[in-house]
């Protein structure tokens, strides 16, 4: 009985969002806070090349800024089930930073550029030797600290407009900081993968339990993009264009035929389809990465995408696969 409880209330947080209509936020209601991708065409990133000193995020998060949870330390945090309580998750913090840059490019307004500051230099201090930005909390079978690619990515865009607004060479020492494990195997503590079906790398949002998370290798290639782009360091750019070539190939890999993959765990009883909202989170990666690339490959998945998304029937599908997957693999 026990189970079955705890099976049905990480369902009902999950998916039906109740904690939400409670006015007490639930560990999802952060992640289903919708982003959109802002740049949507060559112009947009024309405009982000040569518009502001410091450019807007290529995704938009400034939804992320009615989340309320913040601990003492200013930084928001997030309710994870007993016995984790309240935690500072990196990836939480980093998008909300960026939805308070953003607003600040669009408003002016001191106390977002304050704010955003504060978050900045928490996680500059916090930053360690090897660059990383570390989850304190142990998270299924990933014991603390640990780090993902998903979380450095989006910690090295936010140094990295910290940069262009201060030009404070610490904020770009550390956004590059931020890249280095990602050209180090996962086997080595880095963020690099081989990925057998395509014989290529990826860089793995769980480097200590690696399933190809799909959704976190776009989104760190987008930061890729970025510092590869505004630093002009070999390096960077070969980790973009490494990236790049590996997503081509990967993706003929993430769809059950109607609908697209979460990732290609080996323990998964079933297919781990996307729910709808990272269903759709994954076609604004793939606009802004077929932009940023001008990949028929890209454009040719992105399309897909968009047209599955569009069938109420593959929609629930999708939905019902997704939980009795949580039923049996949790």
């Amino acid at each position: 009985m026990k189970y079955l409880k705890n099976t049905k209330e990480l369902i009902i947080d999950t998916y039906l969002l109740y904690a939400k209509h409670k006015h007490k936020p639930s560990l999802a209601y952060f992640w289903y806070l919708t982003e959109s991708a802002n740049i949507k065409n060559i112009i947009d990133l024309e405009n982000y090349k040569y518009g502001q000193k410091s450019p807007t995020y290529l995704l938009d998060y400034r939804s992320k800024l009615a989340y309320p949870l913040i601990n003492s330390s200013g930084i928001i945090v997030l309710p994870y089930h007993p016995p984790l309580g309240m935690q500072v998750n990196p990836e939480a913090a980093f998008q909300y930073a960026l939805g308070l840059h953003d607003r600040f490019i669009e408003t002016n307004h001191s106390r977002d550029l304050e704010q955003f500051y504060h978050y900045v230099n928490y996680f500059l201090t916090t930053q360690n030797t090897n660059g990383l930005f570390e989850y304190q909390f142990n998270w299924l079978q990933i014991r603390a600290p640990w780090s993902s690619a998903l979380a450095q990515g989006h910690g090295a865009s936010m140094m990295l407009r910290a940069f262009k607004l201060t030009n404070d060479e610490r904020y770009l020492l550390s956004a590059k900081k931020a890249l280095k494990s990602f050209s180090i195997s996962t086997e080595k503590g880095g963020f690099l993968h081989y990925f057998s079906p395509g014989n290529c790398y990826y860089f793995e949002e769980y480097p200590k339990m690696p399933t190809g998370v799909l959704n976190g290798f776009m989104s760190s290639l987008i930061s890729i993009w970025e510092l590869q782009y505004w630093t002009k360091e070999n390096w960077i750019i070969d980790l973009w264009y490494m990236g790049v070539e590996s997503l081509e190939k990967m993706l003929p890999f993430y769809t059950n035929g109607w609908w697209s993959l979460y990732d290609l765990d080996k323990n998964s009883p079933i297919k781990n389809v996307n729910t709808l909202r990272y269903h759709l989170l994954e076609i604004d990666y793939l606009q802004i990465l077929s932009i940023l690339t001008h990949s028929l490959k890209l454009t040719s998945y992105l399309e897909e995408r968009k047209e599955q998304s569009l069938s109420m029937s593959k929609k629930i599908s999708a939905l019902v696969l997704k939980v009795i997957r949580k039923i049996l693999y949790l």
